[in-house]
């Protein structure tokens, strides 16, 4: 945020407050703001009288470059958070198929231009989406809403029994810097 002495405006006027960043691109689409590599898509919805229809997996898409070679599906019960994780040779791509969600980010590679950047994204039922993320860079979901959370995740790589390629880190040990509480209570 642009703190308010900063502000010039047409009008002369410096409003009281902080201003906003820009949260979407110049399409007019949602930025995946901050960590290097990061890719965010926001789907649209369509709607008639008999329910919705939802593309997820388009492989026209630059999202899915990479291809599917594995997935699954994960709940998050309200209230309760599943992170910090991180991998090494995967990129995880998820989608939140229902629920209030909120996905936190911290880049943890040490030869990236946002190393040690933190990034949050929100989805709902009303604003589903996808999110790509990188190897190196530690990833938590917490569900904020009231119902168990659905997401699906197509990592770029299937799971490997014999050597998982999986690190975590406990949520609340403070090892990355970021306060799980939402701002408005």
């Amino acid at each position: 945020m642009t703190p308010p002495e900063e502000i010039t405006g047409d009008c002369g006027v410096t409003p009281p407050g902080l201003r906003d960043e820009s949260s979407v691109d110049d399409r007019g689409g949602p930025s995946a703001i901050g960590i290097e590599g990061v890719r965010y898509e926001r789907l649209t919805p369509h709607v008639d009288h008999r329910g919705s229809l939802r593309e997820v997996v388009n492989f026209e898409q630059s999202f899915w470059s990479s291809p599917v070679v594995y997935s699954y599906c994960f709940t998050i019960k309200p209230g309760r958070i599943k992170g910090w994780g991180m991998h090494k040779r995967q990129e995880d791509r998820y989608f939140i198929c229902s629920g209030d969600v909120r996905v936190a980010l911290f880049d943890g590679r040490v030869t990236s231009r946002s190393h040690e950047r933190l990034s949050e994204f929100y989805f709902t039922g009303a604003s589903p989406g996808l999110l790509l993320i990188p190897p190196g860079v530690w990833h938590a979901t917490q569900n904020w809403g009231r119902r168990e959370a659905v997401l699906m995740n197509f990592p770029t790589r299937p799971y490997d029994r014999k050597d998982p390629d999986k690190y975590r880190i406990d949520p609340h040990a403070r090892e990355i810097p970021f306060d799980w509480t939402l701002a408005d209570g």
